[in-house]
C-alpha cells in the first residue's frame, strides 16, 4: 500500500518592505493542541521558502483522507520573527483604530466562507490585535476608576459562545454573570480556570451590577505557550458548512505591510564654512530609479536657519521635514538632493534613508525618523 499524502492548503507569507515581496525570517510553528490534533488527523505541517503548506494522509484515489477530522476544527499556528527588532523597524503592526504596543498580539485568521482555491488570488487573512496570551488557568487583578460596588464577569469564545470562567469550591461551574465584589482596597481580583477548553480566542467581558454596561472588555487567546514566548498568532478555521477541510487546495496569504514615516532631516554645519544666514539650504527630490514605491517629495524647512532652538552638538543646525510620509522599502529612496542657494549649489547628491537599526519616534500624532547630516 503506497503512503499517499495531499495537499490541503497553503499559506504564504508577503511582506511588501522587500522586493521580492516575500516576508523573511519569520518562523511558524503549530501549537501544543493543534501539533496533537494534526498528528490525529495525519496531517504534515511543512515550511516553504515563501510560507508554509499542510498536507493529509489521503487514501488511494488522492482525495479521501485515511483519518477524517471532525468538523469545526482550527488550527493555531505561533510565528516569530528570527530578529524581533528589525522586524518591528520595518513593519508597521497598527490597525486601522488601535495601535500595536508591548503586550498586544498580532493575530490573523481567515474566513471560511471566503476560501480560495485559485493559487493567484488567495484569501487574504483578516488581521486584529489581542489583548494577550493567557494560559488555560490564570489570575487577573484589576482596579476600576470609579470602583463600582460589584462586577458581572462574562466570558464568550470565538463564536460568541456562553463559556464560565471557572469552579466553585465544590467543583460546580460559575454561572454566567457571576458577580464579584472588590477587595478592601477596590480591587477586583479573579482567578479562571478553563481546563477542558479547546485553546482559542475569548472576550472577557466585566458588566455593572445591573447588566446593562461594560466596565472592562479583552480579547485573550487561551491555550499553552511555549518557554520562548510567540511573538504572533495565525489560525485557519474549518466549519461544517462550507465544508473546505478536504478537497480542493486552499491558498491563503498573510501580508504584514511597510511602515512608513515622515522624515526629518538634521543638517549640522560641521566645519562652519557655510554660511547659513546668508545662504540658503534645501531638498531636492530628483525622482526615483527602477520599480519602487516611492513618490515624488517634497520637504519644509523647520524653524530658521540656522535652527534658533536646536544645536547638535553645539553646532548651528538647519532642519528639515518631508510633507508626507515616506515607506520603507528594501531598495533605499536615491536623489534626495541637499542644495545651497543662490549659488544652486549641490552639496549632497545622495542623502542618507533612515537608519533601520534607529527608532522612530512619535511627534505630534505622527511617526517620525530623524536623519543626522554634517556637512
Amino acid at each position: 500500500m503506497s503512503i499517499i499524502y495531499t495537499r490541503l492548503g497553503e499559506v504564504a507569507l508577503r511582506h511588501d518592505f522587500y522586493r521580492d515581496g516575500l516576508a523573511k525570517d519569520i518562523l511558524l510553528m503549530p501549537t501544543q493542541e493543534t501539533a496533537h490534533l494534526m498528528k490525529n488527523g495525519k496531517i504534515l505541517f511543512r515550511e516553504t521558502p515563501g510560507g508554509i503548506v499542510l498536507l493529509y494522509r489521503a487514501e488511494e484515489d488522492e482525495l479521501t483522507p485515511l483519518t477524517p477530522l471532525a468538523l469545526p476544527q482550527s488550527f493555531f499556528f505561533f510565528f516569530k520573527p528570527e530578529n524581533a527588532a528589525s522586524f518591528l523597524q520595518i513593519t508597521d503592526l497598527d490597525t486601522g483604530s488601535e495601535e500595536f504596543q508591548a503586550g498586544k498580539v498580532p493575530f490573523f485568521q481567515n474566513s471560511p466562507a471566503a476560501a480560495s482555491t485559485d493559487s493567484e488570488n488567495p484569501e487574504e487573512l483578516s488581521y486584529q490585535l489581542l489583548d494577550g496570551l493567557r494560559p488555560k488557568t490564570f489570575s487577573l487583578e484589576l482596579s476600576l476608576n470609579p470602583i463600582p460596588s460589584s462586577v458581572r464577569i462574562k466570558v464568550r469564545n470565538a463564536p460568541g459562545e456562553v463559556v464560565s470562567p471557572g469552579k466553585d469550591s465544590a467543583g460546580t461551574p460559575l454561572p454566567d454573570g457571576y458577580e464579584v465584589n472588590p477587595d478592601d482596597h477596590g480591587k477586583f481580583k479573579f482567578i479562571f480556570n478553563f481546563n477542558g477548553k479547546k485553546e482559542g480566542v475569548y472576550t472577557f467581558t466585566l458588566r455593572n451590577t445591573a447588566d446593562t454596561e461594560d466596565l472592562w472588555s479583552k480579547k485573550y487567546w487561551l491555550g499553552e505557550t511555549q518557554t520562548d514566548q510567540p511573538f504572533g498568532i495565525v489560525e485557519l478555521r474549518y466549519e461544517a458548512a462550507p465544508n473546505h477541510l478536504y478537497g480542493n487546495k486552499e491558498y491563503y496569504q498573510l501580508s504584514f505591510n511597510r511602515k512608513e514615516s515622515l522624515w526629518t532631516y538634521y543638517v549640522v554645519n560641521g566645519n562652519n564654512k557655510v554660511d547659513l544666514i546668508s545662504s540658503q539650504l534645501q531638498i531636492q527630490d530628483q525622482g526615483n530609479e527602477g520599480t519602487v514605491p516611492y513618490g515624488s517629495y517634497a520637504f519644509d524647512q523647520i524653524g530658521d536657519s540656522p535652527n534658533a532652538d536646536i544645536k547638535i552638538n553645539n553646532l548651528e543646525t538647519v532642519i528639515f521635514q518631508s510633507q508626507v510620509k515616506i515607506p520603507y522599502f528594501e531598495v533605499p529612496k536615491l536623489n534626495f538632493q541637499l542644495r545651497k542657494t543662490p549659488e544652486n549649489q549641490v552639496l549632497i547628491p545622495n542623502l542618507p534613508n533612515p537608519s533601520r537599526s534607529a527608532p522612530t519616534k512619535q511627534s505630534g500624532g505622527e511617526v517620525n525618523s530623524e536623519i543626522y547630516v554634517f556637512i
